[in-house]
């Protein structure tokens, strides 16, 4: 018997009894018939032998793998995490075996990254990355048309002002309303009676956070409401930066009626610096987020926000990049709680 670690499958045919293309046609699941006899002779002779397949070369024969690649902005993002779990029990129900890799924001490792998974072939991937205005480089729209070449499915969030996909031909997008519903929150709160508002940006560059201050200033613009330039604070896309943005406008002697940070994350960090300065969160002034994070929840007082069914999400843009003909589109929902009651 061959020594552990250098078992082949011209091993296992040998064994089995049968040629090498049997035992392949056995063990990589061919279209082409395989007797019952044989197939339990060879699959027996794997299981003895403890034979294990060489991904890589059944790749080359099929042009595609069982796998699904995942890339994420941040996977220790919530928002980011929620997707991936969505994405994971899609790909589990299509027989696929999903890898994930984060970006960091980092354009240049995504090149890297990109040019990477194209060489392992995968059948589907997933795109969930945080873009920046103007669209993505030269080299990335590349990547992704060479993973498109291969043969890859490919599923690209976006939102509604901008996104990877632009321009590459062959990849699914799928659509996040952030536009519409940063809109809708601001018509909400104004209706609530909030009159003052000030706006928490994280990172003007990045399109989402871009997405949502436009859809914001426009919603509280349609109840006549101007929101003055030095209302709008950037900041880090993060909890962190929540936090320092809202410091900056309680430093200023700036206390509006409700603030607006563009992610629930960015929303906790403002709740804690308000706190901080010795004010109530939700009565001395109003918070409010966007994407309704799950693990955010127990958040006291409870987050107003805009709900993204983010673990749909990542479930909508496994199958689209599988083919499927589902929806194209996400929209949010306006959810009013604490944090900004009056």
């Amino acid at each position: 018997m061959p020594e552990r670690g250098t078992v082949t499958l011209a091993d296992v045919a040998e064994l089995a009894g049968v040629s090498l293309a049997t035992a392949s046609r056995a063990l990589n699941g061919s279209a082409r018939k395989v007797r019952p006899e044989s197939l339990e002779r060879v699959h027996s002779a794997a299981q003895e032998l403890r034979y294990t397949a060489n991904v890589q070369a059944q790749a080359v024969a099929r042009g595609t793998t069982t796998t699904l690649a995942l890339v994420v902005g941040d996977i220790a993002d919530p928002y980011f995490a929620a997707i991936a779990a969505g994405a994971i029990r899609a790909a589990d129900d299509a027989g696929l075996v999903v890898t994930i890799t984060s970006t960091g924001g980092d354009a240049a490792r995504e090149e890297s990254v990109l040019a990477v998974i194209a060489g392992l072939r995968p059948r589907a991937v997933v795109l969930a990355v945080s873009r920046h205005l103007g669209g993505s480089s030269e080299a990335s729209r590349n990547g992704v048309a060479a993973l498109v070449a291969g043969g890859a499915g490919v599923a690209a969030l976006m939102s509604d002002v901008d996104g990877i996909a632009a321009g590459t031909p062959g990849v699914h997008g799928l659509v996040i309303r952030n536009l519409g519903g940063a809109a809708a929150l601001a018509g909400a709160l104004v209706e609530q009676g909030h009159d003052s508002f000030a706006v928490l940006a994280g990172d003007p560059d990045l399109v989402t956070a871009h997405a949502r201050v436009e859809g914001f200033v426009a919603g509280l613009a349609a109840h006549g409401i101007r929101l003055p330039d030095a209302a709008i604070v950037p900041s880090a896309f993060s909890r962190d930066g929540g936090y320092a943005a809202m410091s900056r406008l309680l430093d200023a002697g700036s206390v509006p009626r409700c603030v607006f940070a563009v992610t629930d994350l960015m929303a906790v960090g403002a709740v804690a610096a308000i706190r901080d300065r010795g004010l109530v969160p939700g009565v001395d002034v109003g918070v409010a987020g966007f994407d309704d994070v799950q693990m955010l929840a127990d958040v006291v007082p409870a987050l107003s926000t805009v709900r993204l069914p983010l673990e749909e999400i990542g479930a909508l843009a496994v199958r689209r990049a599988l083919g499927e003909d589902v929806t194209g589109v996400v929209d949010g929902e306006v959810v009013l709680r604490a944090s900004t009651a009056r």
